[in-house]
């Protein structure tokens, strides 16, 4: 007997110390042990009303911010896509849309393509019902969304952000493998499971150019169209990838560590990444359920030439919460969260090093 208590006092030292290992290690990883302390070297106005702006994307040449939001707490809802003024920003408005059912209307990532002939395409990722998300093509005209086209694939499975590469040719991201809402789509995050993809969609047909990556979240690419730039949620970096423009492959070249959970990558016309990131991701999830539970905000920015990382912008929940996308036009910082009803607008005393 005093053998068999022994092994027992043996094995429950073992599972003590295990589960220790475990609980030490996601709270290190998902940032719950790291200090933190909030600072911004300039200031920011909010601009009040758009529900959770996932993500943010910037037309240079006319000044405007186009504004993915929908108030993901409430799902029958729908969302819509904001347009804002740069130089005025509090005149910002939903725009409206002609050609599509809004009425399940749920925008997540968006992108920007201009063509030669200046016609200006919005990509969304539209989850709609969630039974078959896609990336929804819309014309710009006269300010509002014109439809074009919608494009489903069985690749297209998990699509959380969307690069325009073309008239009708884009990159999107699986953020995991697990089917929305099931349970391994928890235990995929938690054990860190590397089943993220890109989708790669060239007008005709799909294709997964990288995969096993940590949550794949943000997407971005270069302004000559040479390179793409993949933000993980779970391995907490952005991936650099060589583009053949021909063929649209990538080739993985570098992976920048940030030690913090990267969600959507805006990059500028000086070709300069600008990340939005969650540093504490356990209290993100938390503020996911309740609003009343603040999670910090975080924008870094990566000079792609050098690899300097510089963190620009860190809050620790207020004014905004859950930073999912920061877009810089000159001292201007437009900063969106997943689920907060309001867009920081914030002006930097140096926006470069």
């Amino acid at each position: 007997m005093g053998k068999n208590w022994r092994i027992i006092g043996l094995l429950l030292l073992v599972l003590t110390a295990a589960v220790s290992y475990f609980w030490w290690h996601t709270m290190n990883w998902t940032g719950e042990m790291t200090p933190l302390r909030a600072h911004f070297d300039g200031t920011c106005d909010t601009v009040e009303g758009v529900v959770g702006a996932e993500d943010i994307v910037i037309d240079h040449e006319n000044q405007l911010a186009f504004i993915s939001s929908h108030d993901r707490r409430n799902r029958a809802q729908s969302g819509a896509i904001w347009i804002m003024p740069l130089g005025a920003p509090q005149t910002a408005h939903p725009m409206n849309i002609t050609g599509y059912d809004t009425a399940l209307f749920s925008p997540h990532g968006i992108d920007l393509w201009i063509g030669e002939d200046g016609v200006r395409r919005l990509f969304v990722v539209e989850h709609g019902d969630w039974s078959q998300s896609r990336i929804v093509i819309f014309r710009i005209e006269n300010g509002e969304l014109v439809f074009d086209h919608a494009v489903t694939d069985d690749l297209i499975k998990r699509p959380n952000d969307v690069a325009a590469a073309g008239e009708n040719a884009f990159y999107t991201t699986n953020d995991l493998g697990a089917p929305y809402g099931s349970r391994a789509e928890f235990f995929e995050v938690l054990l860190q499971k590397s089943k993220g993809s890109v989708a790669y969609f060239d007008g005709v047909s799909t294709r997964i150019v990288a995969d096993k990556i940590g949550y794949a979240n943000g997407v971005a690419i270069s302004g000559d169209g040479t390179s793409v730039y993949v933000g993980t949620s779970g391995d907490q970096s952005v991936q650099f990838y060589a583009r053949d423009v021909k063929t649209g492959a990538l080739s993985q070249q570098d992976e920048v560590f940030l030690h913090t959970g990267v969600d959507n990558i805006d990059i500028d016309e000086d070709g300069t990444l600008w990340v939005a990131a969650h540093p504490k991701l356990l209290t993100f999830s938390k503020h996911a359920k309740d609003g009343a539970i603040r999670s910090p905000s975080q924008v870094l920015r990566i000079d792609p030439d050098g690899k300097t990382i510089r963190e620009v912008y860190l809050s620790l929940g207020d004014p905004l919460s859950a930073s999912s996308i920061a877009a810089r036009a000159g001292n201007t910082l437009l900063v969106g969260g997943v689920f907060d009803p309001r867009v920081l607008v914030c002006t930097m005393d140096n926006p470069t090093p």
